[in-house]
């Protein structure tokens, strides 16, 4: 089976689950998947039970992290149906567009679609998207490994060796050269180092450096400089001073070699570091998460098999509907 399979592939669903089936016509619907047949259908379906209501509200408030109305998906097309059909829901006042407006409205979506996109990733040098890992080999025979959902600028040339790492994680594999120090800027910290091998990652204010071999400095604006080894890992927060504690810096840093290595860690640690590669919605609606811990390795390329494995250790149900991956009690 190949990865797009896996990432494909439906659990089968309880019919007779108001919320499975809730589930199934809010991934319908906001998708597009649904015709107008469909939507009568589902306006039937809505209907037809109390409990049919209450469940397609839950299953908007999932949803809803997606930024989309459900109304917004599917009116449009409700309106055209014949009036035995749409009379269910409240009739809702339209707005008639001259074909002007709806130029400018155009114009205008693709000047902020387009602006959110430079923002995002068109001003830096190098950029990853979720579940995407590079490695960029640097003009002075150093290598960069960039994690998921990351973007950095590199100058790097005969005279300067420099990286701002603007958001996510990289690993860097430095070629020695005592002339010209290596420095990476993470926001609040920057790293330099002469030739070595390490991890620098943003957690929102924090920057957090793992050392795999030599030395490196890590220092920041209101804290005095330190000197972190091979094993131990850095965590600097605005206003507080270093944190350096001794790690395995090759289970911390095994993401560049598409696994990812979990000790006695909590399963909501688990899965919000899994959020990360999963291009998907995960949702966790499970009490023991912050209680529970496991010890795995996990494939980045086949997450649904760990999610299968999950579901077969503990009592979670894994619930896949289009882009939403929801993992809730048995």
């Amino acid at each position: 089976m190949s990865d797009d399979d896996t990432m494909q592939k439906k659990m089968e669903l309880d019919p007779n689950d108001p919320m499975d089936q809730a589930l199934v016509w809010v991934s319908r619907i906001a998708t597009g998947e649904a015709d107008a047949n469909a939507l009568a259908e589902f306006e039937r379906w809505r209907d037809s039970d109390a409990r049919h209501e209450k469940a397609l509200n839950e299953a908007r408030r999932l949803w809803v992290m997606l930024g989309e109305p459900l109304e917004a998906q599917y009116a449009p097309v409700m309106a055209s149906l014949p009036a035995s059909a749409a009379q269910r829901r409240q009739a809702r006042p339209r707005r008639r567009w001259r074909r002007p407006a709806l130029a400018t409205a155009a114009a205008l979506l693709l000047a902020v679609t387009l602006g959110g996109q430079w923002q995002r990733d068109w001003r830096f040098d190098q950029t990853t998207g979720t579940g995407e890992q590079r490695t960029i080999a640097l003009a002075d025979g150093s290598t960069m490994w960039l994690n998921t959902g990351s973007a950095a600028d590199v100058q790097v040339d005969g005279n300067r060796r420099h990286i701002r790492l603007a958001r996510g994680e990289a690993y860097f594999d430095v070629a020695h050269d005592p002339q010209h120090p290596f420095t990476v800027d993470a926001g609040s910290s920057q790293v330099m180092v002469l030739g070595t091998a390490f991890g620098v990652r943003r957690e929102g204010e924090d920057v957090v450096v793992t050392v795999q071999r030599g030395k490196v400095q890590v220092a920041s604006a209101d804290a005095p400089a330190v000197f972190v080894t091979a094993d131990e890992q850095v965590r600097v927060h605005p206003g507080a001073a270093p944190h350096i504690e001794a790690v395995s810096a090759e289970q911390m840093l095994s993401w560049r070699t598409g696994r990812l290595q979990f000790e006695n860690r909590r399963i909501g640690e688990v899965l919000d570091e899994l959020k990360r590669y999963d291009r998907r919605l995960v949702l966790v609606s499970y009490p023991q998460a912050g209680q529970q811990r496991v010890s795995s390795i996990v494939d980045l390329a086949r997450l649904d098999e760990w999610y299968d494995t999950l579901e077969q250790s503990l009592p979670v149900k894994v619930t896949r509907i289009g882009p939403i991956v929801w993992i809730h009690a048995s």
